[in-house]
């Protein structure tokens, strides 16, 4: 969601809106400065462990009450936050529309339920009184409390100078073993179990694990010495090297709004096989990409052993999907149909208004 955010926010400057960041700062971040055209302005939350959890900024209510005049409207990217419930509150006491863009946050995706119940009951509820709901898919706009106007993401390669286009795929190098590539987390929703059972399934592919997972998470895949290849969080040039380097994502996430990595290794000219049933599924369809349906280990191992066996099939469908992405999936693209919402909300027809964007 934050690099989602602040790829928006340099794509909303570049079609002509003035655009502030209001933001979280941990201690060691720089309080205020431009990033090209955009202001970022960072604010101090409080030092406790769970500060992670639901975020707070000292001063950023008064930050927005004093600098109400100098924007049209805000943007706030997230739920469940407290610096988006600061913002929330500030902009009502000042009489000022905002937009609400969950990213996928809204539902509680089966996690702590209770905690997320009594938040939204004493908390969120003001938030979604937004002017207006930004969705990111069909699938997440029928999880949201209105009616919601579908803006998409935009997609690009991690790591790129700017964060509009795509990079060229690096040149391939054949590896002794067909090499699989999960890019996730340990939770729930992003289904990482399942790897376990297409590990067993296809004895002759090797597995790359990239992202934030625990020794509980890891330990499960201990049967498969040698065959698997544990990564941890990777950014950048080393993320976009793996995408490269793989003959092929396995994305089995449920419920997740979008989805960018499958797009971002389609990008590399690296094909993926998506699990279904949400808005990461319902793009990737469309883009030309292949789906199955969710929760089917079945599918899943079928279409996978597939696309290792026909090398070809999977990069010809990721030559679809990158072209997809280049007609309607460019950061541009996604500036104008959120420009579009802004106007909506100022009522200033095709005027560009100035944007504050907070969370």
């Amino acid at each position: 969601m934050a690099r989602a955010a602040g790829d928006l926010c340099h794509a909303l400057a570049g079609v002509g809106h003035e655009v502030t960041v209001f933001t979280f700062s941990t201690a060691k971040a720089v309080r205020e400065e431009r990033t090209g055209a955009v202001r970022v302005r960072r604010f101090p939350g409080p030092r406790w462990p769970a500060e992670w959890l639901v975020p707070f900024a000292r001063g950023i209510e008064e930050a927005i009450a004093a600098a109400a005049g100098a924007f049209d409207v805000a943007h706030l990217h997230g739920h469940r936050s407290g610096i988006v419930r600061q913002a929330a509150a500030a902009l009502r006491r000042a009489g000022l529309a905002w937009v609400l863009q969950p990213h996928g946050t809204f539902p509680h995706h089966g996690q702590r339920r209770l905690a997320k119940a009594v938040w939204d009951a004493f908390g969120m509820e003001p938030v979604t009184r937004a002017a207006a709901l930004l969705a990111l898919s069909e699938a997440e706009a029928r999880d949201l409390p209105a009616p919601a106007v579908v803006v998409g993401s935009g997609v690009a390669l991690p790591g790129a100078d700017q964060p509009i286009g795509r990079r060229t795929p690096a040149q391939r190098v054949a590896a002794a073993r067909p090499r699989l590539l999960f890019v996730g987390s340990d939770a729930p929703q992003k289904r990482g179990r399942v790897l376990v059972d297409l590990m067993r399934a296809l004895p002759e592919a090797h597995l790359d694990l990239v992202g934030p997972m625990g020794p509980r998470f890891v330990d499960g895949f201990g049967a498969f010495t040698g065959r698997v290849t544990i990564h941890g969080v990777l950014e950048d040039d080393a993320l976009v090297a793996l995408l490269n380097a793989a003959d092929l994502l396995v994305h089995p996430a449920a419920g997740e709004a979008f989805g960018m990595v499958p797009f971002e290794a389609s990008l590399a000219g690296t094909g993926a096989v998506v699990a279904g049933g949400h808005g990461c599924g319902e793009w990737f369809a469309r883009a030309g990409g292949c789906v199955v349906p969710p929760d089917d280990p079945g599918s899943l191992v079928r279409e996978v052993r597939r696309r290792i066996t026909d090398l070809a099939l999977g990069r010809a469908e990721a030559a679809a999907v990158a072209s997809f992405c280049d007609r309607e999936l460019t950061w541009p693209q996604v500036a104008a149909r959120v420009s579009a919402v802004y106007a909506t909300v100022v009522g200033r027809g095709a005027t560009a208004p100035r944007a504050a964007l907070a969370g």
